[in-house]
């Protein structure tokens, strides 16, 4: 009872059937490992963008940030927050979690932790990619133990 119980809680409604089936089996994942994922979503926003990019952006960024959470030790500092809202004429994404380690930069991009790097550190640059498509722009930064990702897309784009 309480596994279904916690998979209610775990189902997303931001308006976007695609975004809230990817957060329902992040906060599934998150709440069996002892991380809290709090998301204030207006998925509706998304509605330009392509299915894939939605599932690139958004699985990308939970992913680091799930990976980077499961790193840390105290289960009360494992926190993730997203958030998409509009804010002036543009769609903002903010994803940020709780960061001990600081990580190296190359060509604006982390640099994978992993051992394998041959194989690995290409989610931020897929992320990179779907961004550029909707001539949005990425923000990364490391402060205060807090790793912050923001995503910004003008709302109203010339057709063309």
């Amino acid at each position: 009872m309480e596994e279904e119980f916690r998979a209610y809680e775990a189902q997303s409604d931001t308006g976007s059937p695609v975004l809230d089936t990817l957060l329902t089996g992040k906060n599934l994942y998150c709440a069996r490992h002892g991380i809290g994922l709090t998301c204030v979503a207006d998925g509706s926003l998304l509605s330009f963008m392509d299915v894939m990019d939605i599932c690139t952006i958004f699985g990308n960024l939970l992913d680091n940030a799930i990976e980077c959470e499961m790193r840390i030790e105290d289960k009360e500092k494992r926190l993730i927050h997203l958030s998409v809202s509009a804010s002036k004429g543009f769609l903002v994404i903010r994803c940020e979690n709780y960061c001990l380690e600081t990580p190296a930069f190359a060509d604006g991009l982390p640099v994978t932790s992993k051992p394998d790097a041959q194989n690995h550190g290409y989610g931020l640059k897929s992320i990179r990619y779907s961004i550029e498509k909707y001539d949005g722009t990425m923000t990364l930064r490391n402060e205060d133990d807090w790793f912050r990702a923001t995503i910004v897309f003008p709302l109203i784009r010339e057709n063309g």
